[in-house]
């Protein structure tokens, strides 16, 4: 995998497969670059995928957020990478915290090397708002939050650096029992939490099951949904490359409803995938690479 540097003096690695144009691929939180794989694999003879480890996941684990903001963080990376490789005129396909760090980026960084964007199932304001029903949860939303802020209160009892598996055990236990507890509603398995109930004496084993087990790092995560300071709506009511919208008409995370008047406010196409929940590429995974292939084609 090749590296890139980041501005801050540390590098991220990428995965580059395919010739042709270039296509910039960000993943969703607890992903990484490699589950892209399957879905560019019939692509790769006409689009050339750059498909980055976000800082802080996969190959690119060890590298610490220098700021506050994950979002910033993760748009000044991608910036990073489009200036080290050259690119121009590229395809832009955001999935969840990848979607949020590419709207991030056109309201905040240089997004003009962009030349056509896919946004997969997230809202452009994260916390509900006044005029806004249809963020993270949606009327369940202060339930959720009260959780996460649950969270936040034990890792205040916890170093400000290390991994979960290196907490005391009964420290270690209280975290992964609320975290998994949070996880499990995320991804719409409840048994994932009873699992854990069920065998909390591996918890060590289960802190090096996580997809994100840095304590700074779900830290700064719980505080970037938190703060209720990210609202991308006024900015993408003037989008300025053609943009498509990918909902999972079952997601638990974000309302469908929400995600229409997105690509309404955007003038995106709007594609619903009846039976996928929050994870199009695990739940339709066909139809998702069809979507995907239509919207690299530019033939919406």
């Amino acid at each position: 995998m090749p590296l890139f540097p980041a501005r801050d003096g540390q590098s991220l690695h990428v995965r580059i497969l395919g010739r042709g144009q270039p296509v910039l691929m960000l993943h969703g939180l607890g992903m990484q670059g490699r589950d892209w794989l399957p879905f560019v694999l019939p692509y790769l003879r006409c689009y050339q995928f750059y498909m980055p480890d976000l800082r802080g996941a996969g190959n690119s684990a060890a590298a610490r957020f220098n700021q506050a903001d994950v979002f910033h963080n993760h748009m000044q990376d991608m910036e990073d990478l489009v200036s080290h490789f050259g690119l121009q005129d590229f395809h832009l396909v955001g999935y969840s915290l990848g979607a949020t760090t590419s709207l991030h980026w056109h309201a905040h960084g240089d997004f003009s090397p962009v030349g056509r964007y896919l946004h997969i199932d997230q809202t452009p304001c994260i916390a509900n708002q006044p005029d806004w029903a249809h963020g993270l949860f949606g009327d369940r939303q202060e339930h959720f939050f009260s959780q996460l802020r649950e969270l936040l209160v034990l890792l205040d009892a916890a170093p400000d650096h290390g991994r979960i598996a290196n907490l005391a055990a009964g420290m270690r236990e209280a975290v992964l029992r609320q975290l998994t507890h949070i996880l499990a509603q995320v991804a719409g398995r409840p048994e994932l939490h009873s699992a854990f109930r069920a065998t909390s004496r591996w918890s060590g084993l289960w802190a090096r099951l996580l997809p994100v087990a840095e304590l700074a790092d779900i830290r700064a995560y719980l505080q970037a949904y938190l703060s209720g300071s990210h609202d991308y709506r006024p900015s993408a009511a003037d989008f300025p490359v053609p943009a498509t919208v990918i909902t999972g008409a079952r997601s638990p995370l974000y309302p469908a409803e929400g995600q229409a008047a997105f690509a309404k406010l955007m003038g995106a196409r709007h594609v619903v995938l009846p039976r996928s929940g929050h994870v199009p590429l695990m739940s339709q995974p066909l139809a998702f690479t069809r979507a995907l292939g239509e919207f690299l084609a530019g033939t919406e």
